[in-house]
C-alpha cells in the first residue's frame, strides 16, 4: 500500500451558529452566492469573513442583499417542526443598510 503524506484542509472563514435567543451580528456582505445548499452570505464582522447559516428562513430574508450592503441579523426563536422527526425551524429578523 502507498504511503500518503495527508495534510489537513482549513477554513479561511468562520461560521456564524447563534444560540441563544436575541443573539445577533452584522457587518458588510462581502460575498453572495448560490450552490446546491441554497444561498450563501459572507460577512466581514471586526476584520473576520463570517458565513451566515444556510437555514431556510435566512436564506428568504437575505435574499435581496448586494456585496457591499450593511446588514444585521437577529436570531429570534425556533418553532417546532411541523414533520415528525425534522428539527426546529430557527427563526431570524434582518435588516438591511443598501450602501
Amino acid at each position: 500500500m502507498t504511503e500518503r503524506n495527508f495534510k489537513k484542509v482549513e477554513s479561511n472563514m468562520s461560521f456564524w451558529k447563534p444560540e441563544s435567543i436575541g443573539e445577533e451580528i452584522e457587518g458588510e456582505v462581502i460575498s453572495v452566492n448560490t450552490d446546491d445548499f441554497g444561498l450563501n452570505v459572507h460577512v466581514k464582522v471586526n476584520n473576520e469573513d463570517i458565513t451566515l447559516p444556510s437555514h431556510k428562513v435566512l436564506q428568504n430574508r437575505l435574499s435581496g442583499v448586494k456585496v457591499g450592503d450593511f446588514i444585521k441579523v437577529q436570531y429570534i426563536r425556533e418553532e417546532l417542526p411541523k414533520i415528525k422527526g425534522n428539527n426546529p425551524t430557527k427563526i431570524y429578523d434582518v435588516w438591511i443598510d443598501k450602501q
